[in-house]
């Protein structure tokens, strides 16, 4: 008998490739398992992304048969609390777990948290199968409600106490020192190709279609390198094949410290790495640590190629930037793959077409680098994952709830048309601007993909090797 299970939803069925997406271990859970080990809590974690593509086959299971399997493991290990974690995308997959959980052992107290859940308790709480949400960061809740506090002297949940539900004020969040290293030795890191490497958390920007101020507060928490070091150690000693995704959004902000990351990555791994930033955190410094440590692409959320929406976003960026990050990366040699968003509000045909003007100019100095080491670029990754982290990416806006336009559609003019969840996948519509149709921003984005590619075949770049479907 294990006191807590923490489980990781599938993703729901989508029309493009996600098998790609299983080959990240659950960070989150991973945290939460080491904070509640490190307090003597007896803890396991299914993950079960793992269980969507049986290997080496990659056959694909179903919701259905996955929920089967977790009430196998339930009833295993019989654990007092589950702990089911939940984006958007994956909230409704996350519930039928949930559903299943109860199904197999009802005296089980079925706990759900995430990003979503933290801004949507009420409804959440209406589904029977559900005892408590946590709000917020998982770790102290969670430990709490392992202990066996009472609820009422928990912060930061909602929960149900006589056919009522009751919000508990948000409570205060680890400091720095105090995060964990993930608890990676839980799992089998050998199924999977990556390790996210998270060294801050938290962000002082208000950027309208963002929940994380909301999730992990304002202010920027930047974790120790010494445990980051450690938390190197650990993956590698699990699995010395691991690819890095360092996601650091203010990665420039300290170069001092930024350094001797890029250091301890540098002495760990032997595979070119991606890092994801924001792109007010760029500069050629950076970028020449980056290339140092060898890492081969950036991905960079431009967002947007016009002022006006920038700001009406708040969005701390502008236009000229952009270029001049461009003009930075194609000095440097460094590939980029440069994030725009069609769909904002205030957006109009006019700042699409602003967009896709910027976009091609990132894309020249992508594109740039890719001709000039093509030959080494493709002996490192395929030609598609060459694109992938080369070329500009049109994403359609997913309000999720938390992010200020869902708190405040009015204000900015924003119609959100539905909450069939699964659909926030930033691939399809699921609200609208003032003044544009549906139509409008589909036919522009499906313009502005083909002036990409356009501007591939005008570089030299196989085009027909690429396949449209591979989200990487």
């Amino acid at each position: 008998m294990v006191e807590v299970l923490l489980i990781d939803p599938p993703f729901p069925e989508r029309p493009w490739d996600i098998n790609w997406l299983t080959q990240f271990p659950p960070k989150g859970l991973m945290y939460i398992a080491s904070y509640l080990r490190e307090n003597n809590i007896g803890v396991k974690v299914l993950d079960t992304k793992q269980m969507q593509f049986e290997r080496p086959s990659l056959l694909r299971r179903s919701i259905e048969e996955i929920c089967a399997l977790a009430k196998i493991k339930i009833q295993k290990e019989a654990p007092k609390f589950v702990g089911i974690t939940s984006t958007t995308i994956s909230y409704l997959p996350a519930l039928e777990i949930a559903k299943a959980v109860k199904e197999i052992s009802p005296e089980t107290i079925v706990v759900i948290g995430g990003v979503h859940v933290t801004h949507t308790p009420e409804d959440t709480l209406k589904n029977d199968f559900i005892d408590v949400v946590v709000k917020g960061e998982g770790e102290i809740p969670m430990l709490k409600l392992a202990k066996g506090i009472p609820f009422e002297k928990i912060k930061s949940i909602s929960y149900k106490k006589d056919g009522q539900i009751i919000h508990n004020e948000f409570g205060e969040l680890l400091n720095a020192e105090d995060i964990p290293i993930p608890a990676y030795d839980l799992i089998d890191m050998k199924n999977y190709a990556y390790v996210v490497l998270m060294c801050t958390r938290g962000c002082p920007h208000q950027c309208s279609f963002c929940e994380v101020p909301c999730t992990h507060g304002n202010i920027i928490r930047y974790r120790p390198v010494e445990k980051i070091k450690k938390e190197l150690e650990l993956a590698f000693s699990l699995n010395n094949k691991l690819e890095i995704r360092l996601e650091d959004e203010f990665l420039g902000l300290n170069l001092e410290r930024a350094e001797k990351i890029l250091e301890l990555i540098r002495n760990h791994s032997v595979l070119p790495f991606r890092t994801a930033t924001r792109p007010d955190s760029i500069s050629d410094k950076l970028l020449q640590l980056l290339k140092k440590a060898n890492c081969s692409n950036l991905y960079i959320g431009m967002e947007s190629g016009s002022d006006e929406i920038l700001k009406f976003n708040n969005r701390a960026m502008t236009a000229s930037k952009i270029l001049e990050i461009a003009e930075l990366c194609k000095k440097n040699e460094m590939m980029f793959h440069a994030g725009f968003i069609f769909g904002l509000p205030g957006e109009t045909k006019q700042t699409m077409q602003q967009t896709l003007e910027i976009a091609k100019k990132c894309c020249d100095a992508s594109f740039h680098t890719v001709r000039k080491n093509f030959n080494e670029l493709l002996e490192m990754m395929p030609f598609k994952l060459i694109v992938e982290n080369s070329r500009a990416e049109f994403n359609l806006l997913s309000p999720n709830p938390g992010t200020p336009i869902a708190k405040n559609p009015d204000y900015f003019k924003f119609k959100i048309l539905h909450k069939n969840w699964e659909l926030y996948d930033c691939n399809t519509i699921v609200g609208l601007p003032k003044g544009l149709t549906e139509e409008d921003i589909l036919n522009f984005k499906e313009y502005a993909f083909k002036e990409i590619q356009k501007q591939m075949i005008s570089y030299g770049l196989p085009v027909n090797w690429w396949d449209r479907g591979y989200k990487g």
